[in-house]
């Protein structure tokens, strides 16, 4: 029998979050190197394009990380199903957040398709690890 547990939950969602944060990091920093320069309007005007900040990436990773924590929680003590659920709830906001980089005014297609890939990264690293860290064994006797 297999079964999910708070306690392991409690230290299984931030360390995924903070994996997804460095990974998101990486690969931002590794994309930056290699000539991107993630510009766009923070203002909200097309002609004022400027660089995305370094803590963009740190913010829009965190904030999911924990509240699919805290999702999970709330499933693991009242859903009977809570992994369908969860993955249920992952993969429409996977799908919706793919929408947030393409509303960008006057960012170029490659900084979108770079930012969708910034998500598909956080995504799969907070789900895969909160699914996996929080995952209880339990003995047959």
């Amino acid at each position: 029998m297999s079964s999910y547990s708070l306690r392991r939950l409690l230290w299984a969602g931030p360390i995924a979050t903070i994996a997804a944060v460095l990974v998101n990091l990486l690969y931002y920093a590794l994309t930056k190197a290699l000539g991107e320069h993630y510009l766009m309007p923070l203002d909200g005007s097309t002609s004022n394009l400027t660089p995305m900040p370094f803590l963009m990436p740190v913010i829009v990773t965190l904030v999911p990380g924990l509240l699919a924590t805290i999702l999970f929680g709330l499933l693991i003590r009242f859903s009977r199903s809570p992994t369908i659920v969860f993955l249920s709830v992952c993969a429409a906001a996977l799908i919706l957040s793919f929408g947030a980089p393409y509303y960008l005014p006057a960012a170029s297609l490659q900084t979108k398709i770079l930012l969708s890939g910034m998500n598909l990264i956080g995504t799969a690293i907070i789900t895969g690890g909160i699914l996996l860290l929080s995952f209880k064994r339990t003995k047959i006797s």
